[in-house]
Parts: structure tokens; sequence; C-alpha cells
């Protein structure tokens, strides 16, 4: 993995606009068909509502991730950029300081396997937007 710090913390806040405001799009937009009513739309929506809530959540953990990485960035060194988020993270009472910090490239392996989460968190809330809106547009 080639990438540094400061490009990676981009590509993360770009997507984590992206689906955050595609998600928080197609909420408002599920609400039209909201109107549709019965018996598998009263259980469908609320699963979809979940949905779309668990995708915001991890779009603005990954946003929060983006903003660690940029931090990192701004140090002259990856390892003592790493230690200083560390360091961070203890005084927000966020995570413990490790003993040993982990490198970048651990830190960057870890972010994408959050970011493979949330691409199929996404893609489940799509599906059950498509599910919702086909039902929708159905009884209507």
């Amino acid at each position: 993995m080639d990438e540094d710090a400061a490009t990676f913390a981009a590509r993360l806040k770009h997507r984590a606009h992206t689906y955050g405001f595609l998600t928080c799009l197609l909420l408002v937009a599920s609400s039209i068909v909201g109107d549709a009513g019965g018996k598998l739309f009263s259980w469908l929506w609320p699963l979809m509502i979940v949905g779309g809530l668990i995708t915001l959540f991890l779009a603005v953990y990954l946003r929060f991730d983006a903003a660690l990485f940029h931090f990192i960035a701004s140090h002259e060194d990856e390892t003592a950029g790493c230690r200083a988020a560390d360091d961070l993270l203890e005084r927000m009472h966020l995570r413990k300081c490790p003993k040993v910090t982990r490198p970048l490239h651990a830190r960057m392996a870890g972010t994408n396997r959050r970011l493979t989460r949330l691409h199929l968190a996404f893609a489940s809330f799509l599906a059950l937007f498509a599910a919702v809106t086909a039902y929708g547009l159905w009884t209507a």
C-alpha cells in the first residue's frame, strides 16, 4: 500500500461524505413512499431506517478516521504522527495508549476493513430501499 496518510484521509473523507449524503437523500425519499402501508411495509420500512442509521454511523466513524489520518499526516514523521494520534485518543478517553505504536499501514488496513463494512451496509440499505420503493409503487 503506497498511499500516504494525507491521500488516505482525503479518500476516506470523500467516501464518508458521499455515502452519508446518499443515505440521507434516500431516507428522505423513502418517507415519500412511507404512506403505502400494508403488512410487508410495516416491518420493511423500519428495517430500512435502521439500515440507513447504521450506514450513517459508519460514515461518521470513517469521517472521524479521516480526521485522525489527516492529523497523522500533519506530523513530519509517520511514527510520530501515529504516536500523537494514540495520545490524542487517550486524552479523549476513547482508547488507552498502547505500549507499542501501531504502524501506519496497520491502521490503514483496519480502516479499510471498516470501509468494507460501510460498503456492505450501504448495499444492504440500497437493497431495502429498492424493496420498499417497489412495494410502495406496487400498492399505490
